[in-house]
């Protein structure tokens, strides 16, 4: 690749980055929901990831823990990817994609299980995504609001 593409590619990344803090700035907060769906983990343990989850937003970083009423859970690590506002103008959004854990009681380690997408409402404070086990089962949906600074 050129010099001159490296730099255009360079300076469009900056562009992004300064355009997109605003609107990163009123995702960053803790954030709460709901979810559905269940998958089995490598022991046959039946579990509904998401049922119950909460995280924080900070700095492109979507981070926290989800349970079930079943007494599992585990954890989730993701990152802003992209911002998107749709034609006719009305909201933006912001796309996170990442990975989720269960954490094996016998081992008490977590073990990364699947990975999910969410999109946030950056206007409306509200999100929602899709869930799914490495195992190629269904997965699942969540949703939720921004609870918190």
């Amino acid at each position: 690749m050129s010099n001159s593409k490296k730099l255009l590619i360079a300076a469009l990344a900056v562009i992004f980055l300064a355009g997109a803090t605003p609107a990163l700035a009123d995702l960053d907060g803790v954030w709460e929901g709901y979810g559905n769906g269940s998958c089995y983990t490598p022991n046959n343990t039946l579990i509904y990831p998401w049922q119950i989850w909460n995280g924080s937003l900070e700095s492109w970083l979507f981070t926290g823990q989800w349970q079930d009423l079943d007494g599992s859970s585990g954890d989730f690590y993701g990152s802003i990817t992209c911002f998107f506002t749709p034609e006719p103008p009305t909201y933006t959004f912001a796309g996170c994609e990442g990975t989720w854990t269960w954490i094996d009681p016998s081992g008490l380690e977590p073990i990364e299980l699947g990975s999910f997408w969410m999109t946030f409402n950056v206007d409306l404070d509200t999100c929602w995504g899709e869930w799914w086990p490495y195992s190629g089962a269904e997965g699942g949906t969540m949703w939720g609001w921004r609870i918190g600074d």
